[in-house]
C-alpha cells in the first residue's frame, strides 16, 4: 500500500507541518494598531494591524528553539536628503537596514526596512520592518497583509479610542480550523483582485463617508478603478523582474503614501519582490498607472478651484489632505467630488 509523501527538512522535522504553523496568526493580545492616516481635523484616523518584533521572534523560538534560526543585518546609510518636517524643509538622511533570516532546513529570506535618520527612534523602526519583512517571505505576519485599515475615532493624542475588532478569520484558533480572508481558499492562495475595490474584504467598506461619493457614474467613465479594470495597456506584459522594476519606478510619480496603500491592497506586501505571482505584480502595475492617471485628473481640476472649496470637498468626505491619500478609492472619491464642482464631465482628463 502506498505511504503519503511528506516533506521533511534536513533535520528531519515537518516542513509543511513547520510553513503552516508560521502562518497562523498572532494572538490578539499581540496584535496592536498603528495610525497611517488621519481626517483634516485629526479627530479620525485610518489604522492597520502589526505585531512586536517579540512576537515574531518568539514564534520563530518555539518552532525551531533559538539555536534553529539566525538574523543578520547589513546597515546603509543616504545622506543630504531634503524632508518637511512639522512644515519646515530639513537635510536630513535615511538609514537602510536589510534582514536576512534564516531557518534551519527552510532556507534564508531577506527583507528591507527604512527610516528617517533624524527620526529618534530611526534604526529601530528599520530593523523592525526588514526583520518582519525578511519573515513574512516564510509566511510568518504574512496575514496582516491581508486585513484591510479601518478608520476609527482619535483621542486628543491621536489614538484610537477603542481597539478594532478582528475578523474571525484572523484568530489563530480559526485560521486552523481553516477559515481564511474573503476570497482566499483554505490553503492561503486566492484570488487578490477580489480583495479590491468595492469588494467585500476591500477597504470601502470601512471607509466611512469616503466611500459615498458626490457622483458615481454608473458607466463607469469617470471611474478611477473602472479604467484601470479596462486597461489593456502597459501593464499587460512583462517579466517578474521588469515588472518590479516598473512598479518601483511609479513610486515618485503617485507618491510614498498611495504607492504603498496600492501595493499593499492590491499585492498584500510592501515591496513588489514579495509578490509571488506575475497575475498580481500586473495588477498592482496596473493600479500605479491609473492612480497617476488619477492625480493627473486631480492636478488639473484643483488649478481651477479655490482652496476653500477644495479644502471643504475633504472635510465632507473626511479624508486626509491631497498629499496624503493613501489608497485609489478616495482618490477616485476626490477627484470624482472635485470635478462635480468644477463642473466637469466625468471623463474630462481621462
Amino acid at each position: 500500500m502506498p505511504t503519503e509523501d511528506t516533506t521533511t527538512s534536513s533535520s528531519g522535522l515537518d516542513v509543511n507541518m513547520l510553513l503552516a504553523e508560521l502562518e497562523v496568526p498572532f494572538s490578539p493580545d499581540q496584535v496592536q494598531w498603528r495610525v497611517t492616516n488621519t481626517t483634516t481635523d485629526k479627530k479620525r484616523g485610518q489604522v492597520v494591524p502589526y505585531a512586536d518584533p517579540r512576537a515574531y521572534t518568539d514564534r520563530l523560538n518555539a518552532l525551531f528553539t533559538p539555536q534553529g534560526w539566525t538574523r543578520e543585518y547589513k546597515v546603509e546609510t543616504m545622506t543630504n536628503i531634503t524632508r518637511v518636517k512639522k512644515g519646515e524643509a530639513i537635510v536630513s538622511g535615511k538609514v537602510l537596514v536589510t534582514c536576512t533570516v534564516t531557518v534551519m532546513g527552510l532556507g534564508s529570506h531577506s527583507g528591507t526596512g527604512e527610516e528617517w535618520a533624524d527620526d529618534d527612534n530611526g534604526m529601530t523602526s528599520a530593523d523592525a520592518q526588514a526583520l518582519k519583512r525578511a519573515c513574512s517571505c516564510f509566511g510568518l505576519g504574512r496575514y496582516f497583509y491581508d486585513i484591510p485599515a479601518v478608520w476609527v475615532d482619535l483621542d486628543q493624542n491621536r489614538q484610537p479610542l477603542r481597539t478594532p475588532a478582528l475578523s474571525a478569520w484572523a484568530l489563530p484558533e480559526n485560521w486552523r480550523k481553516g477559515m481564511r480572508p474573503s476570497g482566499k481558499s483554505g490553503n492561503g492562495k486566492g484570488n487578490p483582485t477580489n480583495q479590491g475595490i468595492g469588494s467585500n474584504g476591500g477597504r470601502n467598506g470601512n471607509h466611512g463617508q469616503a466611500a459615498k461619493s458626490p457622483t458615481q457614474p454608473k458607466d463607469g467613465g469617470g471611474n478611477v478603478h473602472a479604467q484601470a479594470a479596462k486597461s489593456n495597456g502597459s501593464a499587460a506584459s512583462g517579466s517578474g523582474h521588469d515588472l518590479d522594476a516598473r512598479i518601483l519606478g511609479l513610486e515618485k510619480a503617485v507618491g510614498t503614501a498611495l504607492f504603498r496603500g496600492i501595493l499593499r491592497e492590491y499585492g498584500r506586501v510592501n515591496q513588489p519582490k514579495l509578490i509571488r505571482d506575475a497575475a498580481t505584480k500586473r495588477k498592482v502595475l496596473q493600479m500605479l498607472e491609473s492612480a497617476t492617471r488619477g492625480l493627473d485628473r486631480l492636478d488639473a481640476v484643483t488649478q481651477r478651484l479655490d482652496a476653500n472649496t477644495v479644502k471643504g470637498l475633504l472635510d465632507k468626505l473626511q479624508v486626509p489632505p491631497l498629499n496624503e491619500i493613501a489608497d485609489i478609492k478616495t482618490l477616485q472619491n476626490v477627484v470624482l467630488g472635485l470635478e462635480e464642482l468644477a463642473g466637469l464631465s466625468p471623463t474630462h482628463g481621462a
